[in-house]
């Protein structure tokens, strides 16, 4: 039986039921997506062309049967069991996937919606269903799934191979800061064994008269040798234990006076309105080239930081200013307060400056100008202030030597952040 032989069918079938019309046949084998009715003994009485050619049985055939006619027993109860819902409840049915295999064994998947037909009594007469065919999409879905899950395999591989690589660059470049560290240390640390040597040879040459003065002399260079070597040790110590920060709030101006009391050379210290032609130059302190440390002071607000870590940092800020200047020199020093939530303090030397090969890495651990320095104290002085929430800045001026600023944080700039966070 031809197309004609199934339009007639289903016009005689829907006829009885009451839905006949060619026009409406006419209009839904134009429509894309697959259409079909079924009666309440769940035989199909109509379907479109478009469920024709998706289940690839001939419709003229399919008319006046069931699922179970056609598909495996498994889709068919799934078929049946969303008819009987659909007739029991009255309610329209929304299946957003079910399988369904065609004539020539191919699998589909579908979205399937089933609303009930009622006749002029109101009684449920029928079931409209509607599909679509989602198989392209649910088989882009899966591919994509595929694909996504390969991706996040392929990343966390990368991820794992990137980060043994770290680790064993990290384990590498600690060994290679390890070395440079251990020669650069062992080089510091045998020049004060090297001259305690011989200071206890030349005592022991003169035990018998401790009066005499290259015995005294040879105490002498047992003391600054201890000290040198105790320094190097302090250094490194210091470079090695950065600890987390215990702040308070403290006067700066009180730990600066303190700390360039103890350089042990002469201090000027004037207001910020005074002249600074007394401060200016080297000086010459018993006939040798000697320093001065010119100290400016404002009336600043305490700062809130770590007492001994802001203490470490200056004076190895201070000690570095003063022996840059191995000639003599004034060392500027002044304590303000240029910004609302900073105190700063200013470290200027009459030096020579930080030479254009060094710049670039000044704040490296190992990297110094000094013949007898270990390259640790500015970058630990950077460390401690950082860790502080402060800035270490650094200035290079022609003809006068290196500036240092360190800007700490203010405690008053900290109350008004804790109290705008509580409110």
């Amino acid at each position: 039986m031809g197309d004609a032989g199934a339009s007639a069918l289903e016009s005689a079938i829907l006829s009885d039921a009451g839905l006949g019309s060619p026009e409406l046949l006419a209009v839904l084998d134009h429509i894309a997506h697959p259409i079909f009715v079924k009666d309440r003994n769940f035989r199909w009485v109509l379907m479109n062309a478009a469920a024709e050619k998706l289940m690839g049985f001939p419709r003229v055939e399919m008319l006046g049967r069931t699922d179970h006619d056609y598909f495996p027993k498994d889709e068919a109860d799934f078929f049946r069991s969303k008819d009987v819902e659909t007739f029991r409840t009255g309610n329209t049915v929304v299946v957003e996937q079910e399988a369904l295999t065609d004539a020539k064994g191919e699998l589909h998947t579908l979205a399937t919606t089933k609303t009930p037909l009622r006749d002029k009594t109101g009684a449920i007469t029928h079931l409209v269903g509607i599909i679509h065919d989602v198989t392209a999409l649910v088989r882009a879905e899966g591919a994509l799934r595929v694909a996504n899950e390969d991706l996040e395999r392929r990343v966390a591989e990368r991820t794992r191979a990137l980060e043994a690589a770290q680790q064993d660059l990290v384990r590498k470049e600690r060994l290679a800061v390890l070395g440079r560290l251990a020669g650069g240390v062992a080089h510091q640390i045998r020049n004060p064994l090297g001259a305690i040597r011989n200071a206890v040879s030349v005592m022991a040459r003169h035990s018998d008269d401790p009066t005499h003065p290259s015995f005294r002399e040879a105490i002498r260079i047992l003391q600054d040798e201890s000290i040198h070597a105790n320094r190097i040790v302090t250094d490194l110590v210091s470079y090695a234990r950065v600890r987390s920060p215990l702040p308070r709030p403290l006067s700066l101006p009180e730990m600066v006076r303190e700390l360039v009391d103890g350089l042990g050379v002469p201090v000027h210290e004037r207001g910020s309105h005074e002249s600074t032609a007394e401060t200016s130059g080297p000086l010459l302190v018993t006939g040798e080239p000697g320093h001065l440390v010119a100290l400016v002071v404002d009336d600043v607000p305490d700062a809130y930081v770590d007492e001994l870590q802001t203490y470490e940092a200056l004076r190895n800020l201070l000690r570095n200013g003063i022996e840059a200047m191995p000639l003599g020199g004034t060392l500027h020093v002044t304590v303000d307060c240029p910004e609302a939530a900073f105190v700063r303090v200013v470290v200027e030397d009459e030096g020579e400056g930080i030479p254009e090969s060094v710049r670039r890495r000044m704040f490296e651990p190992l990297v110094t100008t000094k013949p007898t320095g270990l390259g640790l104290g500015l970058v630990t002085a950077q460390s401690l202030v950082v860790s502080q929430g402060g800035r270490l800045e650094w200035h290079q001026h022609e003809g006068r030597g290196a500036r240092f600023e360190v800007l700490l944080p203010l405690a008053r700039a900290r109350q008004v952040n804790v109290s705008a966070r509580s409110a």
